[in-house]
């Protein structure tokens, strides 16, 4: 998927995101909680669409002292984000468009979360390898995406392929690359491998 299309994609689906991507995107809550956040964490989340998961994000810091920067290449969906924040009067969000591949925020976080983007991203090696370096030593990893639906049998290949028709592609070795990346890994997965969560720490 080229820049290109990735900015099309979302310029039509920024309008319809907020309204569909509950009947898909599970396990939110559950990927925010293996942030193991503080009152005063300083947060990224890579791919944050619309703005979808700052609520939970936020239900976790104190506001004047936790921070949530979120981050996506497509303005379309920033323009969204943005309105969210607004609307609720987030102070302690900032929204930032970038590439994930080009990473160079100059500072690092306690936390970063992919939340159903990793698997959007065509170097996505690329991008955990600028995540990690953007976390403190200590700091915690966690993605949550789309699975091999390994145990839907028929069904499977039909996922996968409706999928890759939408720009995600589900068959990298995205787990095997994060425990490389990270130490103390965890790996849970959902509903016969619709999803997975990946978790872990920089090293000190």
């Amino acid at each position: 998927m080229t820049s290109t299309a990735v900015q099309r994609f979302y310029r039509y689906h920024a309008h319809v995101y907020d309204g569909t991507r509950w009947m898909i995107l599970h396990r939110r809550r559950r990927a925010v909680e293996l942030l193991g956040l503080r009152a005063d964490s300083e947060v990224l989340e890579v791919g944050c669409g619309t703005g979808l998961n700052f609520g939970y994000v936020l239900d976790e810091l104190e506001p004047g002292a936790g921070r949530l920067t979120g981050l996506d290449f497509s303005g379309d969906m920033l323009r969204r984000a943005e309105r969210r924040r607004a609307a609720r009067d987030w102070n302690n969000v900032e929204l930032l468009q970038a590439d994930a591949t080009q990473l160079a925020l100059g500072r690092q976080f306690d936390a970063i979360l992919f939340a159903y983007s990793l698997t959007m991203i065509p170097e996505w090696p690329r991008a955990l390898e600028r995540a990690v370096g953007h976390l403190r030593a200590g700091g915690r990893l966690v993605v949550l995406d789309f699975g091999q639906f390994e145990r839907w049998w028929l069904l499977g290949p039909v996922m996968r392929a409706w999928l890759r028709a939408n720009h995600v592609e589900t068959l990298g070795l995205y787990t095997g690359r994060l425990r490389e990346l990270l130490t103390g890994f965890e790996l849970e997965t959902w509903l016969g491998g619709y999803c997975f969560i990946a978790s872990g720490q920089r090293s000190a």
